[in-house]
């Protein structure tokens, strides 16, 4: 039972080991957990355990936890934030279809019905962490997290985005569980919001904020609940001149426009323990004990021979010096991947004019405008899935180029590229093709993933067995496998992305790491392809010579 306060030593507390990414500074080490949507199983299991039909989006084994060496701690997971939900219906949202959301999940969840009580459908919850038993819990305080030092240009060491759920009421707005962590060297700031929009009825956001100071091990928690009518809200935005449906999309844009109807500051002191780094051997590169290290290598501080890798390595820190490479993939992906989407980029004009109907191709897609050689010289027709399809073809040309990375640095970069990427496809259903309904969009990024997947398993294949299966794999992915397209564009793919692949062998890692990456124009590939091959005008040779000899 989440309790907002100190948890009994045997309640579950996962472990910071199978998570995914974490950071230690100063003895506070810092945790997050990011995998998919829960099961069928774990969603049943769960629901029982919790008493209420399950949200449409439960990322259950998702987490942030902050733990200090002296057994100190505070978890934010997704069961303990929906254990707090309203179980009696007192604080239930009433609206015309709520009736009707909770028959639909009845029937989305037959079989544990019998343990669904009313409650707030909107899972709104007051969950401000849950927390290890080692220390008392936090006391009050007057001492406000100190914004000025946050304001500070330090190095971020670590960063890190978690949802724990979300839900579109039965498609009458939105209400999601989101946590952001940021960590520099000498503090971090963890803000847990839950944030929800019930079109023409309310929105609200409960923010918790937990602040530390490394030096000190003051640790401050900070509870905020804000809550306005909807069309209060509505008419100040309207007032501005903005985009109000735009704007009651990000609860940064309307969080100063709701007042506070409850608020809690909290405060402790983590006890470090005697802090004293451990002594490092003469040389960490070479990995030899410190007696085996030769008077050069422990003169230069580096090895004779450079490990795999060094060279990123040494790139990232000249770079920014404090930053681990986590962050710098993050960053130098969000340049790779606008690289890649540019290159079929399009516009729909009637998209933000009202009362306008969108143009469609005869598949039903939303038909835009767009310039350059993939539309103008290939023919292709500027929609979506074209975009997606060619975005992919040059985020594959990287993905092949970071294989290269050593094993240890290739992974993060392979998934901050393909993370980027659903995010600006996703910002682009909203913002150009008007999709407001976010299990529509799920259904669309699903459906992008497989084709991802297919795509790397078709394009790789390619690469190995040679020309005509590369052909075929472009032919059926960038062309919708049409049999009236001209082979001759086909092959000009081919030969860019085999021009491509080689000029991303030739440039250094760090150029890659740096994101110095330009695509150029397919549009010379052409006098190539056009041009015979010298085994096309061997073979010719050769069947002339017998007609020569047999006329004479």
């Amino acid at each position: 039972m989440a309790t907002n306060g100190r948890i009994e030593p045997n309640s579950h507390y996962p472990s910071a080991a199978d998570a995914g990414n974490s950071i230690t500074q100063h003895g506070f080490r810092i945790t997050t957990r990011k995998l998919p949507i829960l099961k069928a199983e774990p969603i049943t299991q769960m629901t029982k355990e919790l008493g209420i039909a399950p949200p449409e989006m439960i990322f259950g084994d998702n987490l942030v936890s902050i733990d200090h060496e002296n057994g100190w701690g505070i978890q934010f997971n997704t069961y303990d934030a929906l254990d707090r939900v309203d179980k009696t219906g007192g604080s239930m949202l009433q609206v015309a279809h709520s009736r009707e959301w909770q028959s639909t999940r009845e029937k989305k969840h037959e079989g544990i019905t019998e343990v669904v009580k009313p409650f707030d459908w909107s899972y709104s919850t007051d969950y401000k962490g849950t927390l290890r038993s080692a220390l008392p819990p936090f006391e009050i305080t007057t001492t406000p997290i100190p914004l000025n030092l946050l304001r500070r240009p330090d190095p971020i060491l670590f960063f890190d985005e978690i949802i724990l759920y979300e839900d579109e009421m039965a498609d009458n707005g939105i209400t999601m569980y989101l946590c952001k962590i940021r960590v520099m060297p000498a503090r971090l700031l963890l803000l847990c919001r839950f944030f929800m929009r019930l079109d023409n009825v309310l929105l609200r956001i409960r923010d918790t904020r937990v602040y530390v100071d490394f030096g000190t091990g003051e640790v401050i928690r900070e509870y905020v609940a804000k809550e306005e009518k909807y069309e209060v809200v509505r008419q100040k935005l309207a007032s501005r001149g903005q985009d109000v449906p735009a704007q009651l999309r990000d609860p940064n844009n309307i969080n100063d426009l709701l007042p506070i109807v409850d608020k809690s500051l909290e405060r402790l002191v983590a006890t470090p323990k005697a802090y004293q780094p451990k002594p490092s051997p003469a040389n960490p590169g070479t990995g030899k004990d410190p007696k085996d290290v030769s008077p050069e290598e422990r003169e230069s501080g580096s090895p004779s021979t450079a490990p795999p890798g060094l060279s990123i390595a040494k790139e990232l820190h000249k770079r920014v010096s404090s930053v681990t490479e986590t962050y710098v993939a993050y960053g130098v992906c969000e340049i790779l991947i606008k690289e890649c989407a540019r290159q079929a980029d399009y516009t729909i004009p009637q998209a933000h004019e009202k009362n306008v109907e969108i143009p469609k191709t005869k598949d039903g897609e939303d038909l835009g405008v767009g310039t350059g050689w993939w539309f103008e010289t290939l023919g292709l027709t500027p929609t979506f899935n074209t975009w997606a399809q060619i975005t992919f073809l040059h985020m594959y040309l990287l993905t092949c180029r970071l294989r290269c990375f050593p094993p240890a640095h290739a992974p993060i970069w392979h998934q901050h590229l393909l993370d980027h990427f659903f995010y600006i496809a996703e910002d682009r259903m909203v913002t150009t093709h008007n999709m407001a309904a976010r299990f529509i969009r799920n259904k669309y990024l699903k459906d992008l993933f497989v084709q991802w997947r297919g795509l790397l398993a078709g394009y790789d294949e390619g690469l190995v067995k040679g020309d005509a299966v590369l052909a075929t794999a472009v032919w059926r992915n960038i062309f919708k496998a049409d049999e009236n397209v001209d082979f001759r564009g086909v092959g000009e793919v081919v030969s860019y992305i085999r021009g491509v692949l080689k000029g991303l062998d030739e440039m250094a890692d760090e150029g890659i790491a740096g994101g110095q990456v330009v695509f150029g124009n397919p549009e010379s590939e052409r006098d190539g392809v056009l041009r015979k091959s010298r085994m096309m005008i061997d073979s010719a040779r050769e069947a002339k010579e017998p007609a020569k000899a047999a006329q004479s």
